[in-house]
């Protein structure tokens, strides 16, 4: 997996540009779901579902195994007003694997309910790393890929 020092140093060396954007810190995020485990890919900008359309979706084998709504980095994921709650809002029903992040703070969802929230870095005068928290995340991530999908047994009649 891309150690999560590797993750931090690289969203650093972009915000450190000054010119950086939610969608700034994407390519990043990418490298760091598809390195969680060899047979998981992470799609970025995807189709539009009933619910909304996450930022990412974690496919393993063609098989969705969780969402993923990223937001810039001075949005504050637990302080979230307006429009950004009515998404997450929608999006934490309608999706069994959810994660939050703006990169720093990451909160994870199953079948609605929060089940771990960690933080990663701060952003005070830039952005300053909590290495003590990263292992928490490699294995909130590797339990995140590691949930099972819903699959239809039958049709309903």
């Amino acid at each position: 997996m891309k150690s999560i020092h590797e993750f931090i140093s690289d969203v650093q060396a972009v915000h450190a540009t000054g010119n950086a954007t939610e969608h700034s810190y994407r390519p990043d995020l990418k490298a760091l779901f598809d390195s969680v485990a060899a047979d998981v890919e992470a799609i970025n900008e995807r189709k539009r579902e009933k619910f909304g359309a996450t930022d990412f979706i974690l496919h393993r084998k063609g098989v969705t195994i969780g969402h993923v709504e990223a937001k810039d980095i001075p949005v504050g994921i637990r302080a979230l007003k307006d429009a950004n709650w009515e998404q997450r809002e929608r999006y934490r029903k309608g999706f069994q694997n959810l994660i939050y992040t703006n990169g720093l703070d990451w909160d994870f969802y199953r079948k609605g309910e929060r089940i771990a929230s960690v933080t990663i870095a701060e952003h005070l005068l830039g952005i300053c790393p909590k290495p003590e928290t990263f292992d928490t995340l490699n294995h909130l991530l590797e339990d995140f890929v590691t949930e099972k999908p819903i699959t239809i047994t039958a049709p309903l009649a």
